[in-house]
């Protein structure tokens, strides 16, 4: 009977173990699939503008006033910072939305700042937005 019992208990953990692989990997194909939305969305709206100066998060002027706190930097076209905060722009929309997607996965309607580390630490292109000391020693520093 105790081997039955066993046998139930690793059946079990089997199944917990399958489906919550499952249950990642349908998790990832939904992310997936928003971003793929989100980035089409972009795509679409991208075309409909004529100037990209309206309605963006980041103010270019900042932007060109960030640059030019750089010495090598001589000349700024008008449309470099204008470029650069659109993409500053759509950073943090698709930072926004994948900690989103974290925080539904987690089963909350709250953004948390874990919600966003938790995006930055399984995305390795991210690791940038911590601190160095926090990448090398692997202490949090705070960002748990």
């Amino acid at each position: 009977m105790e081997n039955n019992s066993e046998k139930s208990t690793v059946n079990a953990t089997q199944s917990v173990d399958a489906y919550s692989t499952m249950s990642h990997l349908n998790i990832e194909k939904i992310e997936q699939e928003y971003m793929e939305m989100f980035w089409t969305d972009q795509e679409r709206e991208m075309e409909k503008i004529d100037n990209f100066k309206n309605n963006l998060l980041v103010s270019p002027n900042r932007i060109k006033n960030i640059m030019k706190t750089n010495k090598d930097v001589r000349r700024i076209t008008s449309e470099s910072p204008v470029l650069l905060a659109k993409a500053c722009d759509f950073f943090i929309q698709e930072l926004t939305l994948r900690s989103w997607l974290n925080a539904q996965e987690n089963h909350r309607r709250i953004l948390k700042k874990k919600d966003v580390t938790d995006v930055i630490k399984r995305n390795d292109n991210l690791n940038f937005l911590f601190d160095d000391d926090v990448n090398s020693t692997g202490g949090n520093n705070g960002h748990t």
